[in-house]
């Protein structure tokens, strides 16, 4: 998915929006149906790693799509609506696929997949228009795919807002990694209590990205993303010293579960809608400076994205001891590099006023 991305934003500067998403829909459409009736394992994996090349177009760019069609006070609450859906639809998957596998086939999760993916294409193909203006004949060439990717690296005005956020969507794939076990293994609770954890992060991040759409008209950049990165902070210590109590038997043993598991989660869902609240922003942040090559841009972001989530989950892993210390350790992880990285880098580039007072 990660290199799907950077690619279908070259091709999007190149080719125009449309068709570049249209095929890639097409792509997770036709796999979807493959998946669905796989007969082995083996099958599966190949048509799954082919439909995340395929879906990686349309994760990115309706970013670009964004940044094509509105400006920056436009842009922002566009964006912020956006991430209710790039937030908590991901997070909605494992709570969900439970609830389906506990009455019918698993054949039925890719079908529904790809029955939404269907709708999704349709709409696209009837409704939307070609938002890029001056295609780029050379943002396909290697050369300058590299030499893009490479001037967004070395913008501080884009890339600090790209890591802001993506820090924390870091600590996120901790939490939905280890909830699961950390469910079992520390409170007894089944394997499907912990999925409708995940989806208490889910509707968190929804609620952030919410109160951000409301306050960010009269409210400016800059100090917007000081609260939700010192608001990601603070939940962030919060989460490892509740795992630590727990972990440590400091509520004692006979009464460490409600209350170890309540403060935990507490704390987990001030840190998702932390980020909700985060990475609207620093996504029209970071796509602010670098108009001409906004494919290749979002695409980057959206990799640094996939890559932040996949390491999240892989340090979650290899930590993991059967406690829920791993889980506090990552995320406080996160939380601070994110504050550290917007206080002394971002914040220099975020707007001091609001874009957009109100009416």
């Amino acid at each position: 998915m990660a290199c799907g991305q950077i690619l279908s934003g070259a091709l999007s500067d190149r080719h125009g929006r449309r068709p570049v998403l249209l095929a890639g829909l097409a792509i997770a459409v036709l796999t979807g149906i493959g998946c669905t009736f796989a007969q082995d394992i083996a099958t599966l994996i190949v048509l799954r790693l082919v439909q995340g090349f395929g879906a990686a177009a349309s994760m990115i760019l309706g970013r670009a799509i964004i940044r094509d069609v509105f400006e920056r006070e436009h842009a922002l609450r566009a964006m912020s609506n956006m991430a209710t859906v790039l937030g908590v639809v991901p997070m909605l998957g494992p709570p969900l696929a439970g609830l389906m596998l506990e009455q019918v086939s698993w054949r039925w999760i890719y079908g529904l997949l790809t029955a939404i993916t269907l709708a999704v294409s349709l709409v696209a193909w009837r409704k939307l228009g070609e938002t890029l203006r001056a295609p780029d004949a050379q943002a396909t060439n290697p050369r300058r795919i590299l030499a893009n990717c490479l001037e967004m690296i070395r913008m501080p005005a884009s890339i600090s807002f790209v890591i802001t956020a993506y820090l924390l969507y870091g600590g996120i794939f901790a939490y939905l990694a280890l909830i699961p076990f950390i469910a079992r293994d520390s409170f007894g609770l089944s394997a499907s209590a912990g999925g409708w954890l995940v989806g208490v992060s889910a509707l968190a991040i929804w609620s952030g990205a919410v109160i951000n759409n409301r306050l960010i008209r009269r409210v400016a950049v800059r100090r917007m993303l000081r609260v939700s990165t010192a608001l990601a902070f603070g939940a962030a210590l919060a989460v490892l010293l509740a795992t630590l109590a727990v972990t440590q038997g400091w509520w004692g043993p006979e009464r460490s579960a409600t209350p170890g598991l309540t403060c935990i989660v507490i704390a987990v869902v001030a840190f998702c809608a932390a980020f909700g609240m985060t990475q609207s922003n620093c996504i029209v942040m970071s796509l602010q400076p670098l108009p001409h090559i906004a494919g290749t841009a979002s695409a980057l972001g959206a990799s640094v994205q996939t890559l932040c989530g996949a390491l999240g989950a892989w340090l979650a892993s290899r930590l993991y001891d059967g406690t829920p210390a791993a889980l506090g350790w990552c995320m406080a992880i996160a939380g601070t590099l994110s504050f550290l990285v917007f206080t002394f880098v971002a914040a220099k580039y975020a707007p001091a006023q609001a874009v957009q007072r109100a009416s």
